[in-house]
C-alpha cells in the first residue's frame, strides 16, 4: 500500500480541527457525567486515518478514529452522537 503524502495528512488533521475543538470537553453517550478533554489529533500509523486523542479526569489518554468519534449510534432506541460537546 502506498503511503498518503505528508501534505494530505496535514490537510486531514487541519480539517479535523474544524470539526472538534482542541481543549474542549466532550461526554460519551454511555457516561454523560464523565467529561473528556480533547488533547489533540494524530494519524493512526496502520491505516493513516485521523484519530482524536482525548483524556479522562484521571489523566488517562485514549485514541479513537475521528470517524468513530463523530459517529451517530443507537442508544435506548434513539440515534445519538457517540460524543457530545459540553
Amino acid at each position: 500500500m502506498a503511503h498518503v503524502p505528508l501534505e494530505e495528512l496535514q490537510r486531514r488533521l487541519q480539517e479535523a480541527r474544524t470539526k472538534i475543538e482542541e481543549g474542549s470537553q466532550y461526554t460519551h453517550y454511555k457516561s454523560p457525567d464523565k467529561p473528556y478533554i480533547i488533547k489533540g489529533f494524530g494519524i493512526l500509523e496502520a491505516s493513516e486515518e485521523v484519530a482524536v486523542i482525548y483524556e479522562n479526569q484521571a489523566g488517562v489518554a485514549f485514541i479513537r478514529p475521528l470517524s468513530e468519534f463523530l459517529d451517530i449510534v443507537t442508544h435506548e432506541n434513539r440515534q445519538v452522537p457517540r460524543f457530545s460537546k459540553v
